[in-house]
């Protein structure tokens, strides 16, 4: 079968600021929502060395990736795949940046920190058939630098075969109504708009914690997974589930059920 699940999680990264919700107090939360939803490759945001030896715990599942400061120790973007359903036959990381390699900051976009995209290449087990997932994290503070980095991505996805079939996932830190979104949907399709069948709301950020009773106005949709013409949007889903009444994460996942 060509169907299978792909979804993005900003886990929230692991900071002693987040007192009561600390990494230690989330973690068996988020990976029960990995693990419940059966995701089959998820592309991870905010992943701190530390907790990706939490994460390591779910044996299902490979993983790879890179920290966004050249380093083992600050933030991933990781991507996780099912062993059983997938073969990897590539993968990277590059740097949002003009090279395309560690910059402490690109400061020409008045961007706050260096930020990455982490790159697979795969194929099903079953079929042989080949796609990529690519998984990213925006710059939070420059509207500019999001722009910028929309366009090293497009850039970068431009590289692959035309009729390839391919999945950007990432927390992209800004809405439908900025220019990063609007040069990356003259390009590819943001799937949840383009879902005939939507589970939940449309927002994916609480923008200020993990209280299930934050106003819903305050809201954000700033998450998302675009995709090519190259596969079939089934479903998909904003999971919202809380755990003595917190969220997970500041975070909600989006997924995608596809056919290649």
């Amino acid at each position: 079968m060509n169907n299978f699940r792909i979804a993005t999680y900003n886990i929230r990264m692991e900071t002693p600021s987040d007192h009561d919700d600390l990494w230690t107090n989330r973690k068996a939360d988020v990976m029960k929502i990995i693990q419940d939803y059966d995701f089959d490759i998820v592309g991870l945001q905010e992943v701190k060395g530390s907790q990706l030896n939490d994460i390591k715990e779910l044996t299902d599942y490979d993983y790879f990736g890179f920290g966004r400061s050249n380093d083992e120790a600050n933030e991933y973007n990781t991507i996780l795949y099912k062993k059983a359903k997938f073969n990897k036959l590539e993968s990277g990381t590059f740097w949002l940046s003009e090279t395309l390699k560690y910059a402490e900051k690109p400061k020409r976009w008045d961007a706050d920190c260096s930020r990455i995209c982490t790159w697979g290449q795969f194929s099903l087990k079953t079929t042989g058939k080949v796609f990529y997932v690519f998984n990213t994290h925006f710059d939070h503070m420059s509207e500019d630098a999001r722009y910028h980095s929309a366009g090293i991505l497009l850039n970068k996805l431009s590289s692959i075969g035309s009729d390839t079939p391919f999945f950007l996932t990432g927390d992209f830190n800004g809405n439908n109504n900025e220019r990063f979104y609007q040069l990356l949907i003259s390009k590819l399709v943001n799937v949840v708009e383009q879902s005939p069948h939507h589970i939940g709301p449309k927002v994916t950020c609480t923008g200020s914690g993990f209280n299930h009773e934050l106003s819903w106005e305050k809201y954000q949709c700033i998450d998302y997974i675009f995709t090519n013409a190259f596969s079939k949007i089934v479903k998909t889903m904003v999971i919202t589930d809380q755990f003595n009444r917190r969220y997970p994460s500041d975070h909600f996942p989006v997924c995608l059920d596809t056919i290649l």
